[in-house]
Parts: structure tokens; C-alpha cells; sequence
């Protein structure tokens, strides 16, 4: 049980979250889109208002601006989402009836289920999208199974996140798999449509913000896009990064404090792949700690009673990972959160992999929650009261380094 908070606390907890409903309200954030844009100079905005030279720091990307995607069947029609990096099916719906991979596909809509949820070189999609066109399948109505029933953004890496597929792939919910299904039995008509602008001199937008101070200095960075709203994957990060900047404006503290806000999670990590390659970032030997506020952090769990969702604490699959100069350090500091247990790092996922490679010492907050990636994922899956105990846990995590250099 948490206990109640004391009145500062609270007006953190207040100001936390309104700031995800800020960064909720702006839409849906896929990398360079017009919310992805707006999201960069607001957040550019607020650090400069805490006190932090800030600065937009744009880089070139393709991507596909999507305007429309949804199947019609039987007199309606519903959503769907393309998989990344999509072609556009034209500007007026397809018309056809379905038919199975297996079948004669050329000119046809095919419907076919994939196995992975994320787009690599080793997952099912590019195969059998690839022999699916080279048999001359006019499009892809695409499923891959999710507890949910609802369609699930899949991210992408490289080489397909920057490289379209050769004809329209566009996923449909789980729990419509059955309507399509029932087409391709019947031979019935359906309605495909997926438009859209491909932009290849696209720009994206990083934010980063300097506190500069002492030699030494913390590096606080967030992900600040993704497929939808992402409220409770993107939104609780910005927040919390906005919180540190406001407390180490106001701060003693020694250190120089760099504060980043990257694009192009969803789509390869684009965006702080492009800060490595910038002369942006100190060296790991004068760094105390990056801290990366990962995804649905302060999140709530929930139990299912019937139809019906119960928050009952915080997502248990929330994750505190740290290098492993770090891990005392972050024991101490969030000794008062136990489910954010900290542990070694020791995974291929997340921004984090990046960070510590280079030879940062840093921490990562990450993890799924139960609308991880999906369009339901708003402001009302995040729990104000816990984003403001972790933020006071960053805060002491911070105030432990003393600005002196480290052996």
C-alpha cells in the first residue's frame, strides 16, 4: 500500500501529471509526424522556462506520413495500422476478396498471420511479405496474435525502418481476425485503405538542454515518441525528465547537468543514434550517471474482474536496470520503491544497450504495461502518486555524486 503524500509531494504529483496530459493531448507520436514536431518545441519550451539552455537539434529521416488505414466488411469498417516502413495503397479504398497465403495470390488482398511482434532481420515478416509480393499479391492484411485483441504498433529496426516493403502491409486486430477469415471462406468483398504521404527528406526533431556547472556532469535522457499516444510508454518519461530539470535548475548541486529528448524510438532508435554521432555528449570518464527514463514508468497493474480492469498497484513488470558500478547506488536510492527492485543489466533491449556500451556508467527505468503499444495507452494508465516517489528516487540518486571524479 502507498502511503499518502505530504503537500510538496503532492504538488508534484499534480504538476507530473500534467504534464503527461500535455504530452498526451499533442496525439499520436510516430517520429517526424506534426505531434512528434509540436511534442519537440513544447518540451524545448519548458526546459528553457526551468531555467536550461536548450536547443532543437533536427535530423534527416524517410518516413511515411499516414493520413488513412482501415478494412471494410459487411457494412463497416475498422481501424487498422500499417507495418512499418509502409507503401501507400492509393488514395481510394481497394476492393477484392480476400484469399489465404497458400492460394493463388496474384492481384489478390491476402490475409496472413505473422508470428513476431517486431519487425528484425530474424522475425517472420520480411519472408513472408517478400514471397507474398513476388507472387503478385496486390496487398497484406496482416495479424500477429496479442492478449489484448488489439492491434499492437510493432516496432522496427534497420534494414525496414527505413526502407519500404514492395507492396501495402497494413495489421488488423486480433479480435477482427475472425470477420476477415469468415471473407476469405465466403469469397466476400472487402474494403482496403491505406494513404499516405512518403517524405524522404523527412526531418525529425531531438531536444537537448545544458546546465553547465562543474566538470563533471549527470546526463538525464527520455524517448519521446512512439506508434500512439504512448501516455503511459513515452508520457511519464518526459515528465519526469521535465521535474529534474525544474529541481536541478534550483539546485546546488555541483555537476553540469545535459538534458535529452530523442525521436525515433519506434523506428531503430534513430534519434539517439543521431546524438552519438554529434559532438553533443561528454565523455564517459566525466560522467557520474546517465539516468534513462525509459518506457511505463509509474504505471499501474491491474487484475481482471470479469470485463472489467482494477488498478491494484504498480505494473510488476517494472524494471530498474543499472551498470554494474551503479548497482549499490541504485539500491540505496530507491530502497523505498520495492518493486522497482535494481539489477545488473544484462539484456539486447532498450536505449540503455547503447548507452552502456559506449562505457557510460547509467541506470534505465523500462519496462511494458498492459496498453504497452497500443492506441488505449493514455494518461489514466500512469499513477500520479508513484511518478512522484520515483522522481524524489532520481532526485536522490543525483544527490548522491558529489561532483568529484571517480576512480
Amino acid at each position: 500500500m502507498i502511503r499518502s503524500l505530504d503537500s510538496s509531494t503532492s504538488r508534484m504529483a499534480e504538476a507530473l501529471y500534467a504534464d503527461v496530459l500535455r504530452f498526451a493531448g499533442f496525439g499520436e507520436h510516430r517520429t517526424a509526424s506534426p505531434a512528434d514536431h509540436e511534442t519537440s518545441r513544447w518540451f524545448c519550451d519548458a526546459l528553457r522556462a526551468a531555467g536550461v539552455s536548450a536547443a532543437l537539434d533536427p535530423w534527416p529521416l524517410r518516413q511515411f506520413q499516414l493520413e488513412q488505414c482501415w478494412i471494410g466488411a459487411y457494412g463497416q469498417r475498422m481501424d487498422a495500422f500499417p507495418l512499418w516502413h509502409p507503401v501507400s495503397a492509393g488514395t481510394r479504398p481497394l476492393r477484392g476478396r480476400p484469399v489465404p497465403p497458400e492460394g493463388d495470390v496474384d492481384g489478390k488482398i491476402v490475409l496472413a498471420r505473422f508470428e513476431d511482434v517486431m519487425v528484425t532481420p530474424k522475425s517472420d515478416h520480411d519472408g513472408i511479405i517478400t514471397d507474398l509480393a513476388t507472387r503478385g499479391a496486390r496487398a497484406i492484411l496482416g495479424c500477429t496474435p496479442h492478449a489484448s485483441g488489439e492491434i499492437y504498433g510493432q516496432n522496427v529496426i534497420p534494414p525496414r525502418n527505413q526502407s519500404p516493403w514492395p507492396i501495402p502491409v497494413a495489421m488488423i486486430a486480433p479480435k477482427h481476425w475472425h470477420v476477415f477469415h469468415h471473407a476469405v471462406c465466403h469469397g466476400d468483398e472487402i474494403e482496403f485503405l491505406l494513404s499516405g504521404q512518403d517524405e524522404p527528406q523527412a526531418q525529425a526533431m531531438n531536444v537537448v538542454g545544458r546546465l553547465e556547472r562543474g566538470a563533471r556532469w549527470i546526463i538525464v535522457s527520455t524517448p519521446q515518441s512512439g506508434w500512439f499516444r504512448c501516455a503511459g510508454e513515452r508520457g511519464a518519461g518526459v515528465a519526469l525528465l521535465l521535474e529534474l530539470a525544474r529541481w536541478a535548475s534550483r539546485s546546488t548541486q555541483p555537476q553540469s547537468f545535459l538534458f535529452l529528448s530523442n525521436s525515433g524510438h519506434e523506428i531503430g532508435h534513430m534519434g539517439i543514434h543521431h546524438l552519438f554521432e554529434k559532438d553533443v555528449l561528454p565523455p564517459p570518464e566525466v560522467t557520474d550517471c546517465w539516468l534513462h527514463l525509459g518506457s511505463s514508468i509509474g504505471t499501474y497493474g491491474y487484475d481482471q474482474e470479469g470485463p472489467m480492469l482494477i488498478a491494484n498497484g504498480p505494473e510488476p513488470e517494472s524494471w530498474l536496470y543499472s551498470s554494474a558500478d551503479l548497482l549499490e547506488h541504485a539500491k540505496k536510492a530507491f530502497a523505498e520503491l520495492p518493486h522497482l527492485e535494481p539489477a545488473a543489466y544484462d539484456r539486447k533491449s532498450g536505449e540503455i544497450r547503447w548507452i552502456l556500451e559506449r562505457g557510460y556508467p547509467g541506470m534505465a527505468l523500462m519496462g511494458p504495461q498492459r496498453f504497452f503499444h497500443l492506441k488505449d495507452d493514455g494518461p489514466e494508465v500512469v499513477d500520479p502518486q508513484l511518478l512522484a516517489r520515483i522522481a524524489s528516487a532520481l532526485v536522490r540518486t543525483i544527490e548522491a555524486f558529489d561532483g568529484e571524479e571517480r576512480d
